[in-house]
């Protein structure tokens, strides 16, 4: 839900917090447990015995394979906004390959960010939330984080949402790699690229090659389907992609609710999740056409926002995201010019079922509705030089509409109606990354962004990188970013909500120094140093009156450090670890913020099986975390484990997954107005992929 119609007193009893860790969901009957455990080990099983049956050697040349050498040499394209190796890009950079996709068993993007270092996941049982190097504050629809689709901004204009749960509006299978760069990158990208960018690089033809169909059922009555497409015809290149999903949900257990009333906190069904995607890409000499379209409809099952808990029909959110882009890219002249024009579309409608006012109906319900519609261009120019990389650009948004409604049916009676007139933004950037030697480069740079609320912000970036010697580089970095309010925050009134527009934009300085270092030729080892420094946080607070409005009344400060280490081992072993420490507090008083997770440590573990096989193990550590309440929700380990073969059939892929392998009970901290302190998170559960694709080998 958008709007918090009532902040709630939270009181956690002793009920509800000896329950709040259990993993016990009420509709698990141990005979179910223990049909479950036999239906996947039956699949392991088979998996095996199946793939054995089809050998075939396995290939060379995939990225699996590269060295670690090559691996530090890996080009990416979002740092810089230019193809450039991760070790000379003036940030801390971390790629996700297809490959790792695959062998460890993600399913939507919250999960592979749940296995990068520094990152971790909160879920209330509707969205999926991401917090950054100890900084996740509830309610902020992953504003703070730049979510772009082969460079496209993603990002709505009413909330700012970035969309990583099964709400993402392309499927994960379609995406070839993601690259996620860290740290303040306003000034390459503007609002929102406050603590880092992830840019999601979509499959093309030859990724494709012909067909590619897959289909995976698993826990909860959950099943996935996927048709996609990649040729070319008379030079015009095609990519054509359609999933859907479907799930019922769990049956789930909330001690807040334990009375006859509200049905012995039993939400049965109110679980259920569906959504389908569409993905177009048509490439042409130097055009390239990209349309997108998803629609994601999520019951909710916590009777949050004082909304009847197990409620028929119940409360639920449908989000619609759709963006045509054309992008152009030629050179001219010695410049490098790419322009780029879309059309974007954003739709939310939430219902949320109320206890009725009087007897003469059975409940009441709300409509809370945005529609946003905006269309945005971009034009850059890059040229190398002597020892100079230029890039120079702008950008262009006209939000044709971001308009937010909330209403009651029966009887009719309109809350906000907040339809906004056209408003624009325009910027500039400039950067010049400058090889002053062969071991030595410097990055300088800034964009200015003008709006016509507040004007404008100038932001720049600094970065100095040294290769010290052949194993050895470090990056020194600074860099400033800023956060727009959004209209959400801005105009929001409903109930005790109250707009706020003297709202202005939230800041950021960040350094960071990067220690990059190979051992040997196995391993390579990452440390990283950092400081964060918020100032003007736009946080929700409470007035004297009782009103809830957005303000810009704190300023928040982390420093932390993380260290990573990869090796890289003969016949395609790969292990990568990770330990991240990041406090986030207020900086004048120096308390603990909400939902900060201090410690976190990540492990990938791949190990090649005969028969073109693999045995994939995923596995986080995420500290304890202080709750609105100010209670602690207890550190938690979770452990995924995913076996893959490339070879069932000559043109099929297999793959079994369990995640929670141990039936580890943990809990997030919930969200302002929701009745309960912590949220449940998943046991154990299970899926199993089996792909087709009609290429001979594609791997």
């Amino acid at each position: 839900m958008r709007h918090q119609p009532e902040l709630l007193d939270i009181t956690v009893s002793e009920h509800s917090r000896k329950h709040s860790n259990q993993g016990i969901h009420a509709g698990d009957a141990s005979w179910q447990l223990a049909l479950d455990h036999l239906v996947i080990l039956g699949l392991l099983f088979l998996l095996l015995f199946v793939s054995s049956s089809h050998a075939q050697q396995a290939d060379k040349g995939d990225i699996a394979d590269l060295s670690i050498e090559q691996l530090l040499n890996l080009k990416v394209l979002t740092a810089s906004k230019f193809e450039q190796s991760a070790s000379d890009a003036p940030s801390s950079v971390t790629v996700i390959t297809r490959d790792d996709i695959q062998k460890y068993g993600y399913r939507n993007l919250a999960d592979v960010l749940q296995s990068v270092r520094g990152f971790y996941i909160t879920y209330d049982r509707n969205y999926s939330y991401l917090g950054v190097r100890g900084f996740q504050r509830p309610g902020d629809y992953n504003s703070r984080i730049l979510l772009l689709i082969d460079g496209h901004r993603l990002n709505d204009n009413i909330y700012g949402q970035g969309y990583i749960g099964n709400d993402l509006p392309v499927d994960l299978d379609m995406i070839e790699r993601i690259e996620i760069v860290r740290g303040a990158t306003s000034s390459l990208y503007g609002t929102s690229a406050f603590f880092g960018v992830i840019n999601l690089i979509t499959r093309r033809r030859n990724d494709l090659g012909g067909i590619e169909v897959s289909f995976e059922p698993g826990s909860f009555q959950t099943y996935k389907g996927r048709a996609s497409y990649g040729g070319e015809y008379k030079g015009v290149g095609l990519v054509l992609s359609s999933s859907f999903y479907g799930a019922a949900g769990q049956d789930l257990f909330f001690p807040e609710f334990n009375n006859p009333a509200t049905n012995n906190g039993l939400a049965n069904g109110g679980d259920g999740e569906k959504y389908q995607d569409f993905l177009s890409t048509i490439t042409f000499r130097g055009f390239t056409l990209q349309g997108v379209f998803s629609v994601r409809d999520k019951s909710i099952p916590t009777g949050s926002f004082a909304t009847i808990f197990s409620a028929r029909p119940g409360s639920g959110t449908l989000d619609s995201h759709r963006y045509i882009n054309l992008e152009y890219e030629r050179s001219v002249h010695k410049w490098d010019v790419t322009a780029s024009a879309a059309v974007n579309r954003h739709v939310y409608n939430g219902t949320y079922i109320y206890p009725a006012g009087d007897d003469s109906q059975p409940f009441d319900t709300n409509k809370d509705l945005g529609w946003g519609t905006w269309l945005d261009s971009e034009l850059k120019l890059q040229r190398k030089l002597n020892r100079h990389h230029l890039t120079f650009g702008g950008e262009f948004k006209e939000n044709l509409q971001a308009d937010q409604v909330s209403y009651d049916t029966s009887p009719l009676a309109v809350s906000i109606h907040s339809l906004l007139p056209n408003s624009s933004e325009w910027s500039a950037y400039g950067e010049d990354e400058i090889s002053i030697t062969r071991k030595i480069s410097v990055s300088a740079g800034a964009r200015y962004d003008h709006y016509v609320d507040f004007g404008g912000s100038t932001n720049p970036r600094l970065g100095f990188i040294y290769h010290l010697s052949d194993p050895t580089t470090v990056k020194v970095l600074y860099g400033t970013a800023f956060r727009a309010p959004t209209p959400y925050e801005l105009f929001y009134n409903y109930g005790t909500y109250v707009g706020n527009l003297k709202l202005m934009p939230e800041s950021m300085k960040t350094f960071e120094v990067v220690l990059e270092r190979r051992l040997g030729k196995n391993f390579l080892v990452t440390g990283d140093l950092f400081r964060n420094d918020v100032d003007d946080l736009i946080t929700q607070q409470t007035n004297p009156d009782g009103s809830l409005q957005f303000t810009n009344s704190q300023d928040v400060a982390s420093t932390g450090v993380e260290a990573e280490i990869a090796g890289r081992f003969a016949k395609g072993v790969q292990v990568k670890a990770s330990y991240a420490y990041a406090p986030g507090e207020d900086e004048f008083t120096h308390q603990e913020l909400s939902n900060s997770a201090h410690n976190l440590t990540k492990l990938n573990a791949s190990f090649p099986l005969p028969r073109r096989m693999s045995l994939g193990l995923d596995a986080q550590y995420t500290g304890a975390r202080k709750t609105l309440a100010g209670n602690t929700v207890g550190a938690f380990p979770v452990f995924n484990l995913t076996l893959l073969s490339h070879q069932f059939g000559n043109h099929a892929d297999l793959s079994a997954s369990v995640y929670n392998i141990f039936d580890r009970s943990h809990s997030d901290p919930a969200l302002p107005d929701y009745p309960m302190d912590t949220i449940l998170q998943d046991g154990r559960s299970f899926r199993v992929k089996l792909t087709w694709h009609s290429q001979t080998d594609s791997h």
